[in-house]
């Protein structure tokens, strides 16, 4: 099963990343799983700090992003 680098970080006002808060590996068969498996662990892994959610895959590829403020917006 394929490993995927789940990072949360922040960014400054001019949308510079900063380092990564978190950095978690996740088994999954694919991406899709893999950011379902990401955002079902939100509580425990995205501090009030985080503002940018990321996934790449094992050759580092980013392959699924995610602004906090997107996911609030989804939750109202």
């Amino acid at each position: 099963m394929p490993t995927y680098r789940l990072q949360v970080a922040t960014r400054d006002r001019h949308g510079t990343v900063g380092r990564a808060l978190q950095d978690v590996r996740i088994e999954a068969a694919g991406v899709r799983q893999a950011s379902a498996r990401a955002l079902g662990r939100a509580d425990e892994l995205f501090s009030d700090d985080a503002t940018l959610v990321w996934l790449t895959d094992e050759a580092g590829e980013l392959v699924w992003t995610l602004p906090i403020e997107e996911a609030e917006r989804a939750e109202a």
